[in-house]
């Protein structure tokens, strides 16, 4: 089963060999050194290089990860990073399995700066990894966030605090839930822009002009019909004159 990222976590209650999702307090892609081999982001490989994790700290997912559960895991991982690496993801699957078919990404290195999980990798040549390259191209925020299986208990403060018996699989590359409001902006269609947006002073002038123009053009032909009608009855009168 899978520790959904809005879980309601019942003081007391015990977690057994869940899909832990490592959630919000992981590293963000665009946040880190990003080092391409050419300006061009999506015909080079990238390599990157920042924070991942943080253990003893509560993320916004209410889950905490003690610090000597996740170095057991960097120590045990130090030999596949040293083989071959540690691929991960683009979006977390729904199992504990790596993909290949979706594998984006390869971890290199994890590394302690106090409780911050450090680490570096590169983008592959897949199709996911180009996928990946393209969102960071076009500036998308990508999240780093851990994927691991075991247990954990919930504490009398409500967070689910990871247990010994976690395994980390490895770090995919998923939207950074934390930014979820930029998106709840409501968008202005064109019409209500056109109600709403004030007109510039030139163009309110030009709006002017033209109701004056208007007017004016009103008012003469007023004006014109007016002085024909007036013709045309003094010369109605003149031509009953010389007939009677």
């Amino acid at each position: 089963m899978i520790l959904l990222e809005h879980d309601a976590f019942t003081p007391g209650t015990v977690y057994e060999e869940r899909l832990i999702l490592g959630g919000t307090f992981g590293g963000v892609l665009n946040e880190m050194v990003l080092n391409e081999g050419s300006n061009n982001l999506l015909s080079e490989s990238v390599r990157f290089k920042g924070k991942f994790q943080e253990a003893e700290a509560v993320n916004k997912n209410k889950r905490m990860y003690p610090f000597s559960i996740l170095d057991t895991n960097v120590k045990r991982l130090e030999e596949s990073l040293e083989k071959g690496g540690l691929v991960g993801e683009l979006d977390h699957p729904t199992d504990s399995i790596i993909h290949f078919q979706n594998a984006s990404h390869k971890v290199t290195k994890l590394w302690w700066e106090g409780k911050t999980l450090m680490g570096e990798g590169f983008i592959l040549n897949t199709p996911s990894g180009k996928v990946l390259k393209a969102l960071l191209s076009d500036d998308v925020r990508v999240g780093i966030s851990s994927r691991g299986v075991g247990n954990g208990k919930v504490n009398e403060e409500g967070i689910l605090v990871i247990g010994e018996s976690y395994k980390l699989i490895t770090f995919d590359a998923v939207a950074d839930p934390s930014t979820n409001a930029a998106f709840q902006e409501r968008l202005v269609s064109r019409r209500e822009n056109a109600e709403t947006i004030p007109m510039p002073e030139e163009h309110n002038n030009n709006v002017a002009k033209n109701e004056v123009s208007s007017i004016n053009r009103t008012n003469n032909k007023q004006l014109v019909l007016a002085c024909l009608g007036g013709i045309v009855h003094k010369q109605v009168n003149e031509i009953k004159a010389r007939l009677s």
